[in-house]
């Protein structure tokens, strides 16, 4: 496998293969790869009441979507079994958008077990991009998990990282980066900098273009949730090592190049770019807030309280100290971002615009 490395290759590349290889990738691993006994755990994972939250939270605008949803990046299907239950009468069809397809068998298996074989007849898989978007589009941590352009900032002229195959191992070699690319890192030293020498960040250039493509199709509302900063936090000075790292078993790193397809390779959201991106293909921004304003100002704590199993003396504790991972400033709380936008879909006078109305720091983008 390693041999494919013998010659540099860009480190965005080098991350596509680490990540989506269908056989030696990261992500064909199937769902060993989520939960408590795997490398981690996504929000949908830990509490059902994220998922439920954000079915309560797009009731609004389903009816003006016709009650379709597209879902990006389902994982083992929880998130689509907890919006079905907080919004599932006004769901006409689900379509889970997966282009591996490795994880169908896991989310059917949730899907039926959690609403029965009826809920069949509303999911849909695809496996590539519609060409019309027509409907609500979801995605939980979709963003991050997207290959980056890794870059290295000296005044003479910035670096870019490619990995190569050298004496037995993967290591970095640090090559001129090209006209554009160099023109990029430039301005962003000129906005956000100045940047002390050395200064390592990613770009996201897959990340903005997938944004893009799915405003351009859009004719609804887009609801994203990831974690990162907007650019002036993203390329501040002091973040000298970038955003970029590698998780295995809960724990994280920076050794980027060892057990290629083994560990998760991911890289924080710069917000800013998604919302350039947005606005560059007409789409409307509704809101941009913390992970855990959201959650609160659509009622999460309300659908805990009505859950029996909060009160119980042993897993009350669990259920309890879930939630707090959710909604905790400390925590997934600030750390993760809600962004919302819409297009040929008016949004207004519904729940979600009113919290996003608020609670919305776009002002930071």
């Amino acid at each position: 496998m390693l041999s494919n490395f013998n010659q540099a290759t860009r480190f965005d590349a080098f991350m596509h293969f680490a990540l989506y290889h269908p056989q030696h990738g990261y992500y064909s691993r199937g769902d060993r790869i989520f939960g408590r006994d795997g490398d981690f755990i996504t929000a949908p994972e830990l509490s059902p009441l994220f998922g439920q939250t954000i079915g309560k939270a797009i009731r609004g605008v389903l009816p003006r979507c016709n009650g379709v949803v597209y879902e990006f990046g389902a994982g083992t299907g929880q998130l689509a079994c907890d919006v079905l239950s907080s919004a599932g009468d006004l769901v006409t069809q689900y379509n889970i958008v997966d282009l591996s397809g490795g994880l169908k068998t896991v989310q059917l298996a949730r899907l039926t077990a959690q609403h029965g074989p009826e809920v069949l007849k509303k999911i849909q898989w695809l496996s590539k991009l519609p060409e019309r978007i027509q409907g609500v589009v979801l995605g939980n941590e979709i963003l991050d998990a997207t290959p980056v352009r890794r870059f290295k900032w000296h005044s003479n002229g910035p670096l870019e990282a490619w990995v190569q195959y050298i004496d037995d191992r993967l290591q970095f070699v640090w090559k001129p980066a090209d006209p554009l690319f160099a023109t990029e890192i430039q301005k962003m030293n000129a906005l956000y900098g100045p940047w002390p020498e050395g200064f390592e960040s990613e770009i996201a250039e897959q990340s903005t273009a997938w944004v893009r493509t799915i405003t351009e199709r859009l004719n609804g509302v887009a609801l994203l949730i990831d974690y990162g900063f907007h650019a002036a936090m993203y390329y501040h000075p002091t973040r000298s090592q970038g955003t970029l790292r590698a998780t295995s078993r809960h724990t994280a790193h920076d050794d980027f190049l060892v057990k290629v397809g083994e560990q998760d390779l991911t890289a924080h959201v710069n917000f800013s770019a998604v919302y350039e991106a947005l606005s560059s293909c007409a789409g409307e921004l509704e809101g941009y807030c913390h992970q855990g304003e959201f959650l609160l100002g659509h009622g999460i704590l309300d659908l805990a309280a009505q859950q029996a199993e909060f009160t119980h003396p042993t897993l009350g504790v669990l259920l309890r100290q879930n939630l707090n991972t959710l909604l905790n400033e400390a925590d997934m709380g600030e750390a993760f971002k809600v962004i919302c936008w819409s297009k040929s879909v008016n949004a207004d006078d519904t729940a979600l615009n009113s919290v996003f109305l608020k609670h919305d720091r776009s002002g930071d983008l």
